[in-house]
């Protein structure tokens, strides 16, 4: 893969973002309730700017994105369901997920495109100095994408990055390195619910970081994966351009439908 093919210098618009940043108030940050599930109602700036809070009062904090895929699962696992409930943030990354919200009652200020935020909190931790580290994917893919984001953030001190393939041996050892590297930032990319349950199994042996679910977004800044083409993004159909470039992941549909009816179901009812 010719990894000068990704560039995302469209994100280092000519403004003063901290500025902006400071000037951002999170006094009507509320929770939205989607099938008994809260999500952060904010816009991306407010999620950016509480991730900054985070960094600054110290302690660990877990941001997790969601999508109707995603709720349906926290709402049906008890597991996956008290992760969600001990997590910091929960930003609402799925185009249903706004649309449920209007149908129930509760709407959502707007959808946070996941990769724009990960953008927004590598340029931010590139102007403050704040440190990153990634794990996800395979380990030349993840070495990819700490090559392309160089280009875009030369400056942006990213202390670690390993890949999410390890077994219990080796795990010991890259949790070291992330707690070594006292990174204020720590993507993790392994998919879900593995990235989940792993960000609660182990957070207790951190003391200050903010832990991000990215998914497969290591693999798309590293090129192996492409974005959906602009006519999904507009339109919120990035999940069925995945089902159609993956068809494996057919069955994702079926909680798809079961979450929409749900909402109908909710809406009849309210």
């Amino acid at each position: 893969m010719n990894t000068d093919s990704v560039y995302y210098d469209s994100w280092k618009e000519d403004r003063d973002l901290i500025l902006e940043y400071n000037q951002t108030s999170l006094k009507d940050a509320t929770m939205s309730n989607i099938l008994g599930i809260g999500v952060d109602n904010l816009t991306r700036t407010q999620a950016v700017v509480k991730v900054l809070k985070m960094i600054e009062e110290g302690g660990v904090h877990h941001v997790i994105p969601m999508n109707p895929y995603k709720l349906h699962r926290y709402k049906t696992n008890s597991d996956l369901n008290l992760i969600a409930s001990k997590a910091d943030m929960h930003i609402a990354t799925g185009a249903g997920l706004v649309w449920a919200s209007k149908m129930l009652g509760s709407p959502l200020k707007e959808r946070i495109h996941l990769m724009s935020f990960i953008m927004d909190l590598i340029r931010i931790a590139e102007i403050k100095e704040y440190t990153v580290f990634m794990v996800g994917s395979k380990a030349e893919i993840v070495e990819r994408a700490y090559i392309n984001i160089r280009k875009s953030f030369p400056k942006v001190r990213i202390v670690g990055r390993h890949g999410g393939y390890f077994d219990e041996n080796r795990e010991k050892s890259v949790i070291e390195a992330m707690r070594k590297s006292e990174a204020n930032i720590i993507l993790v990319g392994m998919g879900f619910p593995k990235e989940d349950k792993w960000i609660y199994k182990i957070r207790n042996e951190f003391k200050n970081t903010v832990f991000v679910n990215v998914g497969g977004s290591i693999d798309v800044i590293s090129g192996e994966i492409m974005k959906a083409p602009p006519f999904f993004m507009q339109h919120g159909l990035e999940w069925f351009y995945r089902i159609i470039t993956r068809p494996w992941r057919i069955g994702r549909i079926i909680r798809l439908f079961l979450f929409f009816l749900q909402v109908v179901w909710g809406r009849i009812v309210r």
